[in-house]
């Protein structure tokens, strides 16, 4: 029967590669919200009104990037790169622990669109709004930290493994890294301020940075084959003798 095998499903590592890079795709969507929306409003924590189709649109995409993002790990765990030394087992978990942490936020009551938006879920939490809980923060801050632990682990792993892509993931790793800081230090402003204070258009571009920075590891977690493997060899024919 030459149907036999297809209800039989057969991960692959490729599976892992397109789950990071669609990650990367749907981390990008909030750029739409220039096309569909008109100019996004940077003076503000939240990157698009919760209440907005385009807003629900966004955080139920968010919610998907982060199960895609697990995905992508949990196969790179056991279908990446065979005898992974210790330091692309640290980014493989550490990608897990920001998926797992980013879809835990989005499921969390409050306005934040974007469940990795530390900054937002601070101003939620000091301004009182309804719906918002004291672990949002977090969560929040434990997501963008784990993501930037696993860039640091795979950059200086494929440097190690003498890649060639490393360069562009140290540049990738060192614009996070700059987000990362700039996000908590104005978020921690923010909460000392006790929500007198005002986000700004800095707080509002930094949120954006970071996402391109997030979007841009996925983009390279997927692209990047060195710490991926292919299930299957290709036999050599050996050439027949003339």
């Amino acid at each position: 029967m030459p149907y036999s095998n297809t209800s039989t499903l057969h991960w692959d590592y490729r599976d892992g590669r397109v789950a990071a890079v669609m990650a990367a795709l749907v981390y990008s969507l909030w750029t739409l919200e220039i096309v569909f929306v008109g100019s996004p409003d940077s003076t503000s924590g939240a990157l698009a009104d919760p209440d907005s189709s385009f807003g629900r649109f966004l955080d139920s995409a968010h919610r998907t990037a982060a199960i895609l993002v697990m995905l992508a790990a949990g196969l790179g765990l056991t279908l990446g790169a065979t005898r992974p030394r210790r330091l692309l087992t640290i980014a493989w978990w550490s990608m897990a622990v920001f998926g797992a942490a980013s879809l835990a936020a989005s499921l969390l009551p409050g306005r934040c669109v974007v469940s990795t938006d530390a900054a937002c879920a601070v101003e939620t939490l000091v301004e009182g709004v309804d719906g918002a809980t004291a672990v949002q923060p977090p969560i929040a801050v434990i997501s963008i930290l784990a993501a930037l632990v696993s860039a640091i682990a795979l950059t200086l792993d494929r440097r190690r493994a003498g890649e060639r892509a490393w360069p562009v993931l140290a540049l990738i790793t060192a614009a996070q890294a700059l987000a990362v800081v700039v996000v908590l230090v104005l978020a921690s402003l923010l909460y000392a301020s006790a929500g007198d204070g005002s986000p700004g258009v800095a707080l509002g571009l930094a949120e954006r940075l970071h996402l391109v920075t997030v979007a841009l590891w996925l983009l390279a977690v997927g692209l990047v084959p060195g710490q991926w493997k292919r299930t299957r060899r290709a036999r050599r024919i050996p050439e027949r003798a003339a």
